[in-house]
């Protein structure tokens, strides 16, 4: 089954050292624009690693001209090193901005999962989960607002919280 990287915006720090420790694992280089995945700053105090999807229908391989971008039996989006070009016509389509062009070897790079970033992370919100996990995480925020709301409309405490 495919994991994909999750990591919650809150929890990030922005400390960099998933960037860091990437690019240093592929790379023997702290090259923080060499990294598989990339930290976007949204505003102070939100930031998120941005990683590949490793999407079914994987846009970025469809457009590549020289089938440098691949899919392993498990289902993982990969570039082939020898056939990338640099053309960059992965990137433009990558609909998550979660393809990258190394900035000096002139070829394409995204996350296959490695799980070295999600070592370094200090305060643990790299993971690497499972489709059905990531939903999971998403539903319980609404769940915990709903009964939030519940409790405040009838002033009630759930059976569970006593």
């Amino acid at each position: 089954m495919i994991v994909r990287l999750h990591a919650d915006p809150i929890e990030c720090t922005g400390c960099r050292l998933c960037e860091l420790s990437c690019s240093y694992f592929f790379y023997k280089s702290y090259n923080p624009k060499a990294a598989r995945l990339q930290v976007v700053r949204y505003e102070a105090g939100v930031d998120l690693p941005i990683a590949c999807h490793h999407c079914h229908i994987a846009r970025c391989q469809e457009v590549c001209p020289e089938d440098a971008i691949q899919k392993n039996e498990k289902g993982l989006v990969f570039v082939v090193a020898k056939k990338c070009t640099g053309c960059g016509a992965c990137v433009e389509a990558c609909p998550f901005g979660a393809m990258f062009m190394h900035p000096t070897l002139n070829i394409a790079v995204n996350c296959i999962v490695c799980g070295e970033c999600a070592k370094v992370c200090p305060v643990q919100t790299i993971k690497y989960l499972t489709p059905d996990q990531i939903a999971q995480r998403k539903r319980k925020p609404y769940v915990d607002a709903i009964e939030r709301s519940v409790i405040n409309q009838l002033g009630v405490t759930p059976v569970h919280k006593l």
